[in-house]
């Protein structure tokens, strides 16, 4: 700021700007103008003030022959002339020859505000008895040039004429609840006191419409519990450390007790009801949801994982908070930090109450969920309120919006991604009766894409897990058969000591490096060297058999076909020949087999020239010369018959080569009820929620009603304030997950919808299948945020599936054979 010279007080007065009444052009100075003492005085009657309260005090008239100042004792005065203006900045001091007798006219408050006109208090303490009188030149007053947009002084001084005795008692309440709950206005709504979700509400009121609200910061939940309390949560988390989480469930459930009765201390009720008049509406509903620290962060969402409370009346808001700081320490949000690597037992939960706002039209809003369109904008809507849709409870309704609500909620998501800093984000919205379109919710995305491996990559199809970093691309339906039709029989043709052809998933990167088939051939020579082998690349290349050292060349004409940036995965298969094919089944107590030096591929065409043989368990001799041995024959006998109690009567086909060596090549189920089938892709509109890939038995929920009701409550969160992993319904599931676990495979889940309270199971299956679903809600988010694999499809209970980012194949065996 600069200071106005005299002679430019004067000019400003004059124009207006500068007010000063009476005026006296002889009291102007260089710099400043002369005030005078007004003939009032008032001093406090109690040796004791209180901020908080109304002090009184005693008028003194000062008399024309002056009056003395006690030395120590302090005087209020009044300045004899009206001063202020609008468009300077006024400070004021003592004359030097007023500083001279030991008067101080001001004792900290110097500094006037633009905008205040009226008689200027002044704060008089002596050092020594001085007298003062009526009218004398007491004091000088500068304006300066303020730098910046001028909002004028209208506080409870405004216009004082005479000497006023301290007010703060009565805004020091409301001054006090504005910093100790701030608005979306206030400068104390900074991430690290109120959390990312509070702060960024409150940065975007200035672009977009923010429904009103204030914050209830960490500290006061800190606050709230006493020290002992303190130190027993502490004690928990320590235990959990210790552990490395063995006792994850036990050592958790000790919190609820812990937080019975946490509670807003008095004051802080006291304060936060005056914060709710001064700021809302009489009548307001809120909506009282968290802001965690960590919670809406780049890493991780927290979707769903705290409470939020809705339609809460005024005088309830002190309870919903309660709730929502307990909901910090459930099993799910502990679960979740600890995943995250967060051990921090103290209470970092920040709460947010907001007015409600009752919506025609409600829905979440999303970028980033494409990589090859991070920038797409993917809008879901319900009717009415966005609980149910953000639950995993409701199917969002795509008639809802008409192009110009979704030009508006584009230009929330640019506004989401200028303020957050990043692409991808993630909004929630709402539409009023009076069709106004407001944010109630801003993060950013934090969908995880899974990047592909930039290595040459060899996995063993039958013996080994399929990265989920190497895509599978057109081949994803023959890997999707072969692994459902023949991992089992090939596992157990294994432990029963017969041979199998080898089958392995070949991945080149999109820019491998000079010697990528060298290490392609470290694993592939000793498995395939002198043999020849099967093909598969693409839906028109398939079955392409060719001697193992064309392989090479192979590979490096698919690979320059292959789109720029795209990695080529393929499929290759030992072509298994011998000196005869032979195709058995059981017929009673009797095993039939037809045996042929043609193959299998001409006695499936029924071209070949077959022998017939019949053998028994107990009489295995006549099949010994087809099989090169009676060991061999049992061997085939055992892996029949134990095929047989998965699959019910099969047939099965094998390959002996010249060295009496037994090759199980593939097998068919007879049974009509339980026929083969080749793997079958889900419908073409099949959706994809979370990329990833598993392969495992389908756990259908039973009981969807009582998940419906724990995921969409008064209460919206994973953890609905409970150990929700003890809840029947859930626990039921945990355990049916337990045993496909306990068998080797993995588990899925297929449920109706993503039900929020579903996010429980993360830790207990490997995928997701919904009939319908919103691919915007909590659970979607948790999924992605997790790498866990995620679609909508319906599926049977049992049935073995493979979900391939987002598509997925019902794993069966087929009628109509392959032949290798």
């Amino acid at each position: 700021m600069t200071i106005l010279t005299g002679e430019e007080i004067h000019r400003q007065w004059r124009l207006g700007a500068i007010r000063i009444e009476p005026f006296d052009q002889a009291r102007i100075n260089p710099n400043s103008y002369n005030f005078t003492l007004g003939d009032t005085l008032r001093v406090y009657r109690r040796p004791e003030l209180d901020a908080r309260a109304d002090n009184p005090t005693t008028e003194i008239v000062i008399p024309d022959d002056g009056f003395v100042l006690e030395a120590g004792r302090l005087y209020l005065a009044g300045t004899a002339e009206v001063l202020g203006g609008t468009k300077f900045a006024p400070t004021f001091s003592a004359r030097s020859s007023i500083a001279r007798l030991g008067l101080s006219i001001h004792l900290s408050s110097g500094l006037g505000d633009i905008g205040y006109e009226g008689r200027w208090t002044l704060q008089l303490l002596a050092t020594a008895p001085v007298r003062v009188y009526p009218g004398m030149e007491i004091g000088q007053m500068m304006w300066w040039t303020p730098s910046g947009d001028i909002t004028c002084y209208d506080g409870k001084y405004q216009g004082a004429r005479g000497p006023r005795p301290s007010e703060s008692w009565r805004t020091l309440d409301r001054d006090i609840a504005r910093v100790r709950f701030p608005g979306r206005d206030d400068a104390g709504m900074d991430a690290g006191r109120v959390g990312a979700k509070a702060a960024t509400l409150a940065q975007m009121a200035a672009q977009v419409a923010v429904p009103d609200l204030i914050a209830v910061p960490d500290t006061e939940f800190a606050a709230a519990l006493p020290p002992r309390t303190v130190e027993q949560i502490s004690a928990v988390f320590s235990d959990l450390h210790a552990t490395v989480g063995a006792n994850l469930t036990d050592d958790v459930a000790r919190l609820p007790g812990l937080l019975a009765d946490v509670a807003l201390t008095a004051r802080s009720r006291e304060l936060l009801a005056l914060r709710l008049r001064e700021v809302f509406n009489p009548g307001t509903r809120f909506a009282v949801r968290s802001s965690a620290a960590g919670e809406d962060s780049v890493a991780v969402s927290h979707a769903g994982l705290y409470d939020s409370l809705l339609d809460v009346a005024a005088e309830d808001v002190p309870a919903a908070v309660t709730a929502v700081w307990r909901s910090y320490y459930s099993l799910p949000a502990v679960t979740a930090r600890l995943r995250a690597g967060d051990l921090d037992p103290a209470p970092r939960m920040a709460v947010i109450v907001q007015a409600m706002i009752e919506p025609a039209v409600a829905g979440i809003a999303m970028t980033g969920l494409d990589p090859a369109e991070p920038d797409r904008v993917h809008v879901e809507a319900v009717r009415g309120r966005a609980d149910r849709l953000a639950g995993g409870a409701a199917t969002p309704d795509e008639h809802l919006l008409s192009p110009a609500d979704t030009d508006r909620i584009a230009v929330l998501l640019d506004a989401a991604r200028a303020q957050l800093g990043c692409a991808a984000v993630d909004v929630e919205w709402v539409i009023g009766d009076d069709q106004r379109l407001y944010l109630v919710q801003a993060r950013p995305n934090t969908v995880r894409h899974l990047s592909h491996r930039d290595q040459p990559a060899v996995v063993r199809l039958y013996d080994d897990p399929l990265p989920a970093d190497i895509p599978l691309g057109p081949i994803g339906p023959a890997v999707a058969h072969f692994v459902g039709k023949r991992r089992t029989a090939a596992l157990l043709a294994s432990e029963l000591d017969l041979a199998r052809g080898s089958a392995f998933v070949v991945y080149v990167p999109a820019e491998p490096h000079r010697g990528w088939y060298d290490d392609l051939a470290a694993v592939l020579d000793p498995a395939l060297s002198g043999a020849q082998v099967i093909l598969d690349a693409s839906e028109y290349e398939r079955q392409i058999i060719l001697d193992y050292v064309q392989l090479r060349g192979h590979l490096e004409r698919l690979l320059a076909a292959t789109p720029d940036g795209q990695p080529l995965t393929v499929l290759v298969r030992q072509y298994v020949t011998g000196q005869r094919g032979v195709i058995t089944r059981r017929i009673g107590s009797e095993f039939y087999a037809e045996a042929s030096p043609d193959g299998l591929l001409a006695m499936n065409r029924g071209t070949a020239s077959c022998a017939e043989v019949r053998f028994t368990v107990m009489q295995p001799g006549p099949a010994a010369s087809v099989f090169g041995g009676t060991y061999n024959v049992r061997q085939v006998i055992e892996f029949s018959m134990r095929l047989e109690q998965q699959l019910g009567p099969v047939a099965v086909e094998w390959v002996v080569d010249a060295r009496g060596i037994v090759y199980y090549i593939d097998h068919t189920a007879l049974d009509a009820d339980r026929h083969d089938a080749l793997a079958i892709p889900a419908a073409a509109d099949t959706i994809m929620i979370a990329e990833g890939r598993c392969v495992g038995r389908v756990l259908r929920v039973t009981d969807h009603e009582a998940l419906q009701r724990l995921s969409v409550a008064p209460a919206v969160s994973v953890s609905g304030g409970v150990d929700v992993s003890g809840h029947r319904a859930v626990a039921d599931l945990v355990a049916r997950a337990r045993e496909i676990r306990a068998t080797g495979e993995q588990a899925i889940v297929s449920a109706p919808h993503p039900y929020a309270i579903l996010a429980a199971l993360i830790d207990h299956v490997d995928g997701f299948l919904f009939d319908s679903a919103s691919l915007l809600c909590h659970l979607a988010i948790i999924l992605r945020e997790n790498r866990i694999p995620a679609a909508v499809h319906q599926a049977r209970d049992g049935a073995l599936v493979m979900l391939d980012d987002g598509a997925v194949y019902t794993l069966a065996t087929s009628e109509a054979n392959i032949h290798d």
